[in-house]
């Protein structure tokens, strides 16, 4: 699917379909799956509202699996009154009761520069700190946080050690137990060559770079507690309410140049898009990434929020508020016609 600020950059992945359609105004919003960021890269990426619910607790019967450790279920819409609403009817909750936060003040924000903006494109870094003065005008406090020198290397581990561990027995179990005619290895055989090349070194058992059961063992039972422990230290002992940090490095780099491309002068590979989506991931916490500006090529910017498990309705409550104070999107031309209106505002109007 091709971006639609621009074709001839990516869209993101893996849910780029969905939201591409979201922002070209095809849909209002459309279910995505993220395991270690692909709801939240294509939206930010995409200009849009990328919601990664805390992991487990939107349903994913049904969704063709990477990593049961990680997968989560969630969402991309226009607005955050759109993920509001829905959250509400996936979870059975009551939408207009989530949204319970009237303005940012007395709201602690924190932002670790070591770990989320010790490698970004200038002009995403630019567009952060704008946001944060942004935020700080409205009322909410901004503060520097240290995960500790260890904290990427561990995020790091933990999602991707689950991440290349689970997915070959996913997706083996997955095409058997819907009767596809086609095999693991029938798709492993087909996977382009940069990915068939990982698969060949991580993936597939007894491959040379694959995962042993005592490793697995250990990033279950000591790296992933850790990691989720050391982001708990930040929200109770610092008494942040969210994290904040640019959802991607870099705005979406060419299609001709996905898979190596440059950040700030350093040659990076396409894994980069997913260095700040990846600690969330691996801690099974919700996120949110809003659209906060365009690039001057006219590109979209994302900011990403995070909060403690299972505090999905305060992430979003937090999340409307934040986007109360971010300047709106620029829309094409061509989009206007569409409308700017929610699907709660639709839903309200043809109530009336």
């Amino acid at each position: 699917m091709l971006n639609p600020y621009n074709h001839d950059h990516l869209s993101g992945g893996s849910s780029s379909g969905s939201a591409a359609a979201v922002a070209a105004r095809i849909v209002p919003a459309s279910f995505g799956g993220d395991t270690v960021g692909s709801i939240r890269i294509p939206a930010a990426l995409n200009g849009i509202v990328g919601y990664k619910p805390t992991t487990g607790r939107w349903p994913r019967g049904g969704v063709a699996p990477i990593s049961h450790a990680l997968d989560t279920t969630g969402l991309l819409a226009r607005y955050v009154e759109d993920a509001l609403l829905i959250d509400g009817i996936v979870t059975g909750g009551v939408a207009d009761q989530l949204a319970a936060r009237s303005d940012l003040r007395r709201t602690r924000l924190a932002y670790a520069p070591e770990h989320y903006l010790n490698l970004v494109d200038p002009e995403v870094e630019r567009q952060f700190h704008e946001t944060v003065v942004l935020l700080r005008e409205a009322g909410a406090e901004v503060v520097e946080v240290d995960l500790g020198d260890d904290f990427t290397a561990l995020a790091d581990r933990t999602a991707w050690n689950l991440f290349l561990r689970d997915t070959y027995q996913a997706v083996s179990a997955f095409l058997r137990e819907n009767n596809y005619p086609v095999s693991v290895d029938d798709v492993y055989h087909s996977l382009k060559p940069q990915l068939h090349d990982v698969w060949s070194a991580i993936v597939v058992p007894g491959s040379p770079g694959y995962l042993s059961d005592e490793d697995h063992a250990t990033t279950l039972g000591a790296d992933r507690p850790a990691l989720q422990h050391r982001f708990a230290q930040v929200f109770e002992r610092d008494g942040i309410d969210a994290l904040i940090f640019p959802t991607t490095p870099a705005p979406a780099p060419r299609i001709a140049d996905q898979w190596e491309f440059t950040v700030a002068g350093q040659k990076v590979e396409h894994l980069i898009l997913a260095k700040n989506t990846v600690p969330a991931s691996g801690a099974g916490l919700p996120g949110i990434s809003l659209p906060a500006g365009l690039t001057k090529a006219g590109l979209p910017i994302g900011i990403e929020l995070n909060m403690p498990r299972n505090h999905d309705q305060e992430l979003l409550a937090l999340a409307l508020q934040v986007e109360r104070v971010l300047a709106p999107m620029r829309l094409r031309p061509d989009w206007e016609v569409l409308g700017r209106e929610s699907l709660h505002q639709q839903q309200n109007t043809n109530i009336a």
